[in-house]
């Protein structure tokens, strides 16, 4: 019988275009909740000749982490494992991203990715850096020995390279069968079936529309045992599992660790305790037990692991808060999931989900049928790894496509969690008189030109003109896409042979879908594009790339005086696109 995960794989039509990295670029999207992942694949993607065994290099600053990954789809699915050799030359992508010393002989598409992860973690901003090999085919020992060397040799630089960030470094083999599991696990809020009797020292329930719940105090050692037996297995209905207890001020699962050790009867008033999902829970006040069957913990994982990562011996004591929930109605379940996972990694829109401008956008982007945008509120695992829709935007990439088109690409590239986090930066970006159309109108945009880089890539190397190669050279440069953006945006007064008195109120005339709308876009986009090896390149390949704000300021203002020298040339192209276009 065929994989559940190959089945959903196959529906991902959406992602055919990026051929042997497809699996790699799912995997991605569902093991971290990533709404957007073509967006992602744009800057991530490393892959290529020459790409010193690292094909995707992701580095999300908002949640500080960092991903290497190597891909591999065997053309015979029946191998019994993956290339060993294929894992162990991360041990060489580990060692050129984490050495200090600048490579040589790589491509900028590469620099640009060292330049960025070393930035990043010069500015502290990573807590986790992950290796990871993905393929289609069973997981090996060879293999995961492989990735230990790997793990081991990017724990040993950061230690030598930067000795006062505290970074946790893991290596996993998401091969078929450990990623057909996570993929059932998005689905199967509940995996430990198994059923459970705990002594509690009392209970009471609590009823709602289609739930009951059972509030008590649990024993910490109780939570400890269940880890050291079902270890992630627990977290099944959480879009992340424990982060670790990285020794530092700012990390909350060393502070439970240091109180279950130091305060063991302050945990229960410390700690916010935890809450489960179960099949079903009995309390028996007589003998003081709470008997449940099936467990699953969607708020406190990092309680959970933080207790279950020390020795049975210095738990002691400790008690904690504990509600179990049964529920048998699929929705009001993902809802449960959905408001109580706190470990999701995309928490930054969480700040303005209730924002009566967010809630007014949701109410104008479902008038003009278009799905997808939540305002910030978060789904489940079923909004995430779906495929597409035709109509479809989300939230992030609009909030992104906003800053860079109203000269913002530093803030959409590399610090796009404060436009929800920061009030200054929200009101800039989302101001009383935006609206839905507007919005579709920038994403459109950033869409279009996105579509670009990848109908470039799918030219045969053969065939490119020296044109395209430097273009698709240009686009491989982290930020560019941000950057052409905000530069497009600079340039719009020359666009519609006409002064904007208000960007925010630019807007196509029709009712236009998502894909219309990149169509509309795409022979300005392509006209434009043009410019931007030589004039939008010095900001990407310098230090600070997008933060050098002199910098782009300089190279957008180059770009928009070559847009107004070529306006004769072009306006067979502005022209029409100008008559679509209201402001």
């Amino acid at each position: 019988m065929t994989d559940t995960l190959e089945v959903a794989l196959l529906q991902r039509v959406d992602l055919d275009k990026y051929s042997s990295n497809k699996r790699l670029l799912f995997a991605l999207q569902m093991v971290y909740g990533i709404d957007d992942i073509e967006t992602v694949a744009t800057s991530a993607l490393t892959d290529g000749s020459n790409d010193k065994a690292c094909d995707l290099l992701y580095i999300d600053r908002g949640t500080s982490r960092v991903v290497l990954a190597q891909g591999y789809e065997s053309l015979n699915p029946t191998k019994s494992e993956a290339k060993a050799a294929k894992a162990a030359s991360l041990g060489q992508a580990v060692n050129w991203l984490l050495s200090k010393n600048e490579p040589v002989g790589v491509s900028e598409v590469l620099l640009s990715a060292w330049r960025e992860l070393h930035e990043a973690l010069t500015d502290a901003a990573i807590d986790e850096l992950e290796i990871w090999y993905v393929h289609n085919l069973p997981e090996s020992e060879n293999v995961e020995l492989e990735l230990i060397a790997a793990r081991d040799g990017a724990r040993a630089l950061l230690r030598q390279n930067y000795p006062d960030v505290g970074i946790n470094v893991s290596s996993v083999e998401y091969g078929r069968t450990r990623l057909n599991d996570r993929y059932v696990a998005s689905r199967t809020p509940i995996l430990v079936s198994d059923s459970f009797t705990v002594q509690v020292p009392g209970a009471f329930e609590e009823t709602g529309d289609k739930w009951t719940a059972l509030c008590t105090s649990v024993p910490a050692s109780w939570v400890h045992e269940k880890y050291q037996i079902y270890g992630a297995d627990l977290f099944s209905a959480n879009v992340r599992g424990y982060l670790g207890s990285r020794r530092s001020q700012s990390n909350i699962n060393n502070g439970i660790q240091q109180t279950v050790r130091e305060e063991p009867g302050q945990l229960w008033p410390y700690n916010n305790g935890i809450t489960a999902l179960v099949h079903n829970f009995r309390f028996d006040p007589s003998s003081g037990t709470v008997e449940i069957t099936g467990l699953t913990i969607v708020n406190g994982a990092q309680t959970t692991g933080a207790i279950g990562s020390i020795t049975a011996s210095e738990v002691g004591a400790s008690r904690l808060m504990a509600r179990f929930i049964q529920c048998n109605d699929p929705e009001t379940v993902l809802r449960i999931v959905r408001y109580n996972n706190r470990q999701n990694p995309t928490q930054a829109t969480d700040f303005r989900s209730n924002d009566g401008i967010q809630t007014r956008l949701v109410k104008e982007f479902a008038t003009l049928g278009v799905v997808g945008y939540t305002g910030g509120r978060r789904g489940g695992a079923e909004d995430v790894i779906r495929r597409p829709g035709e109509n479809q935007l989300s939230t992030s990439i609009a909030a992104q496509a906003l800053a860079a088109f109203h000269g913002g690409s530093d803030i959409a590239y590399h610090e796009k969690s404060k436009i929800w986090e920061q009030d200054a930066i929200y009101s800039s970006i989302f101001p009383d008189r935006i609206d839905a159309s507007h919005i579709l109108f920038v994403s459109s945009l950033l869409r279009a030109v996105e579509e670009q880089k990848t109908q470039l890539g799918q030219v045969l190397p053969q065939q490119r003109t020296a044109d395209q190669i430097d273009l698709l050279e240009w686009f491989g440069l982290r930020g560019s896409i941000m950057l052409v953006v905000e530069a497009i945006g600079a340039s719009f007064e020359t666009v519609l042979a006409s002064a904007i008195s208000d960007r925010y109120a630019l807007r196509f005339k029709a009712n236009l879908t998502v894909p219309e709308a990149i169509g509309v876009w795409e022979p300005i986009v392509e006209s434009l594009l043009a410019l931007a090896p030589d004039q939008l390149k010095e900001p990407l390949t310098t230090p600070g790339a997008l933060r050098n704000r002199e910098a782009v300021a300089k190279a957008v203002n180059s770009f928009r005086s070559l847009v107004v020298s070529a306006r004769r040339i072009n306006a067979a192209t502005y022209a029409p696109f100008a008559e679509k276009v209201v402001f």
